[in-house]
């Protein structure tokens, strides 16, 4: 077990630029159009380029595809779960679908990437695993993208199937971070198969710009939080943080567990479940005629919540230094 220190010093860095992003847009230091330009800069270039970075440069070992197999059961699990509970809740027809898509879309972009990258500093074996994390979150975001378009879709009956449909298929291939991850390998193979690496200025330049991701993501994502999301759908957020924060984490762990992971990679699946409900699906639920109230109230409460959650698995779960 961590010392209280391991944890406030890894977690500290994370919730200060929170803050710092809520109070620069409480204070209307950073007006609503920069915050959104910020939150663009980082998920179309800062975001993407830390992850061609990390993944292109790695000696990534083949503990990727069980990590990767546990999350994506641990995501289906989970959002059955949601599904199935949601009436139960007192969680509407209308916006169970939203309320699904919140309990199961974890953070992990602006959150999760974070916190491990902070975590596995000091490790010899830093660039590794923050590429293993890299690695394994492609499968996660297409699971992601693809699960709730398909909950949110039904909603929206203005066109044919075969349109929807592949509507799906695009706005998968057309998310960045998929698209990094998708570089980042091609660009590992090239380098294990052939020899070929990328040209020195481009890489540095690549590397500049994915610096910009830790610190830049949580600024959005703190610009992005404010008391209206606290207040709406308060009882529903609060379910909806809860099966994130809380039920989600514990099916990973008996996942990991039958699928014997490695206490680091066990760490690295329940760090991703552990995060809070990811921004996006605020979006996603506001752009497709869901239940945007219930989604930005579940975002609002569990990236709250979620430093009781991320400090105990840090507590907890973080192997020590070898």
């Amino acid at each position: 077990m961590h010392t209280v220190s391991f944890v406030f010093a890894t977690l500290f860095p994370i919730y200060a630029m929170l803050i710092l992003g809520v109070v620069l847009r409480r204070s209307e230091f950073m007006s609503e159009e920069v915050a959104k330009g910020l939150n663009k800069l980082i998920f179309w270039v800062a975001l993407p380029c830390m992850i061609v970075r990390s993944i292109s440069t790695a000696n990534v070992t083949g503990d990727w595809l069980p990590i990767t197999m546990v999350l994506v059961l641990s995501t289906l699990l989970i959002a059955i779960i949601a599904w199935v509970v949601a009436p139960y809740l007192g969680i509407s027809s209308f916006s169970r679908p939203s309320f699904c898509q919140s309990v199961f879309r974890s953070n992990n972009a602006y959150v999760g990437i974070p916190v491990m990258c902070l975590a596995f500093t000091g490790r010899p074996d830093f660039d590794q695993l923050a590429a293993l994390a890299a690695i394994t979150l492609a499968p996660c975001l297409i699971t992601y993208n693809v699960m709730a378009v398909i909950l949110l879709t039904p909603k929206d009956r203005s066109a044919p199937l075969g349109k929807r449909l592949l509507k799906v298929v695009k706005g998968v291939f057309k998310n960045p971070l998929i698209l990094a991850c998708l570089i980042g390998l091609a660009l590992l193979l090239l380098r294990k198969s052939f020899d070929i690496t990328l040209f020195g200025p481009a890489s540095k330049t690549i590397d500049l710009l994915g610096k910009m991701a830790t610190p830049g993501s949580l600024i959005a994502l703190g610009s992005s939080l404010s008391v209206a999301k606290f207040k709406a759908a308060f009882r529903s957020g609060h379910w909806a943080a809860f099966l994130k924060l809380v039920v989600c984490p514990l099916g990973g762990l008996l996942l990991s567990s039958l699928f014997g992971l490695s206490p680091l990679s066990r760490f690295i699946v329940l760090g991703f479940l552990a995060c809070p409900c990811a921004v996006a699906s605020f979006v996603m639920a506001q752009a497709m005629k869901g239940d945007a109230e219930l989604s930005g109230a579940a975002v609002a409460l569990s990236t709250v919540y979620s430093a009781i959650s991320l400090s105990f698995l840090l507590a907890t779960a973080m192997p020590p230094l070898p």
